[in-house]
């Protein structure tokens, strides 16, 4: 019998731990800018944060709590703020009203490109700098497929409308807190760059101005800075069952930029071919952690589903049935019933679908049967001394055989006359056939009994062979396992039935005598006789 299943292939979406989003990846590497190149130690040094750049000539300012003076966080040159996740954040300016269209970017290369008509959620956080004299509503984020490139320190001009803004009118204004700026954003396809800042000219702005005094500018702090897909990455799928002796690929080379890839087993291959387990996976890709785990089960093999092989008799309709309850059945001559209905002798098969589309054979012979027909041959007369084999010239695995002396081989061996019979039986029929076996004196000649009770009622209590014409006798019994139980040299001597001094068991045992012809017409060849006795209680 076999087994045979479709092998799956799962293109595998990891599904995400972090706390703060629902959805898939998050596309922005460094998203909490704690990660760093170097400590800043001055005014533009963005680059230090990994990852993350000033498109042009702007200061766009890095500040970690690994500084101690006015790059540090909480307290910097440009005020006092906790970092909304960490220590760390950026700092831009966004309107210099002295300096022109000056403005600072945030910019950074996202983990893989956007894809065409696929939605993301955006969102960043922005605090109103201490030393801001002004606040603005112009904050927002331009994705592109190339990096937007600032000229000299002049607004970044874009074609449309901001991808996603702070709402017009809105001026961000806490010194405080930390404003949140999100929305929605419909990939074009191909986009691989985030730029974060101002790209409205003043006179588009709406602008406010803070009573008491702080540097004529409006400047801002920048954190937790996030792109996600709305469609969650392909994960390793549900547990799922499949056909015995196949396996699956688990595959996660669709999950761009993984970093930290490691499977249960400590291994760190995008394929893995497996069978039955429960698998799981742990990395990073973007700013995203990534887990996931399925368990692969092995649909139940049915082993032999239908019946052993089997005899059919003369005119008999038999039922082949398997065992079980599947979803299709498919028999050697195409029905798919079932069950199957036959008076034919034949090797028959059966191909049955499950449940999980996992497909199992088995088969039957069915062999035809007649009910026996035999003879033991007519009645015999034999010398006393020779024994004859009785044969009814029959054997098969499905006959039952029973002799007058209990036996169940398939031929007797008798040495004594009398009647024998034997019954044979099996699933079709039953016969039983009889012979008379008579014995002569050949000048010398040996009788035996084929049973004895030794019970001390004087009667039958030993075994005994009667000779005529013998000398030099010998004469051994052994039990059914072949072990000697009694020996004599005396044709007078029999065995009383002991085994060591104790009773043996009643059954059936087998005696071998040996001795020569005392006649002067046969040769003093030396003879030796066996047969069996049955010792009764």
């Amino acid at each position: 019998m076999h087994s045979s299943g479709h092998i799956l292939r799962l293109l595998l979406l990891i599904p995400i731990l972090s706390a703060s989003f629902a959805f898939g990846q998050n596309l922005v590497r460094n998203c909490e800018l704690e990660q760093k190149n170097g400590c800043p130690t001055n005014h533009g040094q963005i680059s230090r944060c990994k990852f993350w750049i000033s498109p042009g000539e702007g200061t766009t300012d890095y500040l970690h709590a690994c500084n101690s003076g006015n790059y540090s966080v909480p307290l910097n040159q440009w005020g006092m703020q906790e970092a909304r996740s960490g220590v760390a954040y950026a700092h831009i300016i966004s309107y210099y009203p002295s300096q022109g269209n000056f403005s600072e970017y945030l910019q950074t290369e996202l983990a893989c490109e956007m894809q065409e008509g696929k939605s993301y959620v955006v969102s960043f956080y922005v605090s109103c700098a201490d030393d801001s004299h002004f606040s603005i509503d112009g904050m927002g984020a331009q994705f592109s497929v190339d990096p937007l490139i600032q000229i000299e320190d002049n607004l970044i001009e874009i074609s449309g409308d901001v991808h996603v803004a702070n709402p017009l009118g809105h001026v961000i204004d806490d010194k405080n807190g930390w404003t949140q700026i999100h929305g929605t954003y419909i990939a074009n396809g191909g986009e691989k760059y985030i730029t974060i800042g101002n790209f409205l000219h003043a006179s588009d702005l709406t602008i406010e101005t803070f009573i008491s005094w702080q540097t004529s500018i409006a400047s801002y702090y920048v954190d937790d800075v996030n792109v996600i897909a709305v469609e969650t990455i392909v994960d390793l799928g549900p547990d799922t069952t499949i056909c015995p002796n196949d396996s699956i690929t688990l595959d996660i080379s669709n999950i761009c930029n993984l970093i930290e890839l490691r499977w249960e087993n400590d291994s760190t291959g995008l394929i893995r071919r497996v069978g039955p387990g429960t698998y799981s996976i742990y990395g990073k890709s973007g700013c995203t952690e990534i887990y996931d785990q399925i368990t692969i089960s092995t649909s139940p093999d049915p082993g032999h589903f239908l019946p052993g092989d089997t005899i059919i008799c003369p005119d008999q309709l038999i039922d082949l049935i398997p065992s079980g309850t599947y979803d299709t059945y498919e028999w050697q001559d195409g029905s798919d019933q079932a069950s199957y209905q036959t008076d034919t002798e034949g090797i028959f098969w059966l191909k049955v679908t499950d449940s999980y589309g996992c497909s199992f054979t088995d088969s039957i012979y069915v062999n035809s049967l007649t009910a026996p027909l035999f003879s033991l041959g007519n009645d015999t007369l034999f010398c006393q001394g020779l024994e004859i084999t009785l044969d009814p010239g029959i054997d098969s695995i499905h006959n039952h055989y029973l002799w007058n002396d209990y036996s169940d081989r398939s031929i007797l061996t008798v040495s004594d006359s009398g009647e024998y019979w034997l019954r044979i039986s099996n699933p079709c029929g039953v016969m039983i056939d009889s012979i008379l076996i008579s014995t002569y004196n050949c000048n010398s000649a040996i009788a035996a009994p084929n049973a004895f009770s030794p019970n001390a009622d004087g009667k039958n209590d030993t075994f005994e062979l009667k000779g005529e014409n013998i000398s030099s006798f010998s004469m051994y019994v052994y039990d059914r396992w072949g072990s000697l139980i009694f020996e004599s040299n005396d044709l007078f001597q029999g065995w009383n039935g002991e085994c060591k001094g104790k009773p043996c068991p009643v059954g059936v045992y087998v005696w071998i005598a040996a001795y020569e012809s005392m006649s002067v017409d046969v040769p003093a060849e030396r003879t030796t006789i066996k047969g069996s006795v049955v010792l009764l209680r």
